[in-house]
């Protein structure tokens, strides 16, 4: 991933719903979701149309809600559903862990998968 950029993954939303594996997601409630990498956190917004702040309908109104996710606890949310007892002791093993380890379209998978896992917790709105 690159960093400081967003990557819309609706459609990697929109799959994961088809599929099955996610329980606090559901389909056409959030129109937009993407996904951003910083130096020690990955940001996931989601996009709401036709809500206020209060999380009532609204017309003509968004709502962004932003969930901050930190990296050692993405990698350890990672090795637990794949059995995997990499260690990862500073930054650059986790860095090299998410970076080398995983293809991107998985790492956005795995984020996805967290934050519906954590009951879409809204971290800033």
């Amino acid at each position: 991933m690159e960093f400081a950029k967003y990557y819309n993954v609706t459609n990697k939303m929109n799959e994961l719903i088809k599929k099955g594996k996610l329980f606090s997601y559901t389909k056409d409630y959030y129109k937009e979701l993407f996904v951003c990498m910083d130096t020690h956190d990955f940001w996931i917004s989601r996009l709401l149309k036709g809500y206020n702040s209060e999380f009532e309908q609204e017309e003509g109104k968004w709502l962004i809600e932003r969930n901050k996710i930190d990296k050692y606890t993405f990698c350890e949310f990672i090795k637990e559903h794949k059995n995997d007892d990499s260690p990862i002791s500073d930054r650059w093993s986790r860095d090299f862990y998410i970076d080398k380890c995983f293809p991107l379209n998985e790492i956005i998978e795995m984020i996805i998968l967290m934050d519906d896992e954590q009951g879409l917790e809204g971290w800033d709105k």
